[in-house]
């Protein structure tokens, strides 16, 4: 486990799996999601809690706009503010960390990836950055993202198990969705955060949020392939909570990456702009929805934890960035 430092760090084919592991919990592996109540939908954001000897152990903070509605999803269940005494971040986007220093604030130690943490100790540029994406909309949608002290911040190594009193995690760097991406084991149970994709409760339809800047559907194939490798059997994407089937939801992930990449194969040599792929996915995701037989409110759902119009920007810059130049 290393402290962060004043510098910044810099269709379906299926994964060769090996035999998966067994797996026995060596603790109660007692895990609560918290609906976040996002925008007052539900089923949208999650927070893990986990109870252990020492208090309570959160996986994701959720936005800053969500704090109501974590400390009624601890309050249900015995908890205060003051309980939480650590965080793991899968990453730092706004929908996943944008509380957590709040949360350190009220004594949290924050964990994260050693990309990501300059950004939770000073998130200015993070901040500014997603002002111009959502301009007006930034403080409804998202609340305010305060500063996580240096001294409350660990980075954990790449397989490294993190041991919290008698609660374990291990810590696997899992880019694609983006760089500074960590799933964490916990028994037999994943918290996928978005590398395993976005799935309501009601179905087994994944979609994958193919946000920029970071999105690289190969790196994103070899996180999920090592995920099915670790023989998990339980999943927790942070859109949304917790699954029995983590083999087949990662292979749907799977089949998600590979058909992206063979949709992006047919449409990207026409050299559709923005708008005009923006429409094609939305296009594409639709009949998904049609296919899965997904509600109006599933559908609506599933808009609010992956909006479709950043696909196409973060589709389009790996297309150009990693793809024509091959």
């Amino acid at each position: 486990m290393r402290k962060i430092q004043a510098k910044q760090v810099p269709f379906m084919i299926l994964a060769t799996k090996k035999q998966p592991l067994k797996r026995e919990p060596s603790m109660t592996e007692t895990v609560y999601t918290l609906d976040l109540n996002f925008q007052n939908h539900h089923d949208a954001i999650a927070s893990f809690l986990i109870p252990y000897s020492g208090g309570a152990i959160l996986v994701e903070s959720g936005p800053g706009s969500t704090i109501e509605g974590l400390q009624a999803g601890l309050t249900a269940h015995g908890y205060k503010v003051s309980d939480v005494t650590h965080l793991l971040l899968t990453h730092i986007h706004l929908d996943h960390a944008g509380a957590a220093g709040w949360l350190a604030r009220h004594g949290a130690e924050v964990y994260v990836h050693p990309v990501g943490a300059p950004h939770m100790i000073d998130p200015s540029k993070l901040i500014a950055s997603a002002t111009r994406i959502y301009q007006e909309d930034m403080d409804r949608l998202w609340g305010e993202f305060l500063a996580v002290p240096e001294a409350q911040i660990h980075i954990p190594e790449d397989g490294e198990t993190i041991k919290i009193g008698d609660a374990e995690f291990v810590a696997h760097y899992t880019p694609g969705h983006a760089e500074h991406h960590i799933a964490y084991g916990y028994g037999n149970l994943v918290f996928s955060g978005d590398v395993g994709g976005v799935r309501m409760p009601s179905c087994s339809y994944v979609r994958l949020p193919l946000v920029p800047p970071e999105l690289h559907l190969g790196k994103w194939q070899a996180s999920l392939e090592l995920l099915l490798e670790k023989g998990y059997q339980r999943i927790a994407p942070t859109h949304f909570g917790i699954f029995d089937d983590a083999e087949a939801h990662i292979q749907n992930g799977l089949a998600v990456v590979q058909s992206t990449e063979k949709w992006l194969a047919e449409i990207m040599p026409s050299e559709p702009n923005t708008a005009e792929l923006g429409k094609k996915f939305a296009a594409l995701m639709e009949a998904e929805a049609d296919a899965a037989g997904l509600s109006p409110q599933e559908r609506e759902t599933y808009e609010l934890a992956n909006p479709l119009h950043m696909a196409a920007t973060g589709m389009a810059r790996y297309w150009k960035k990693f793809k024509t130049t091959l």
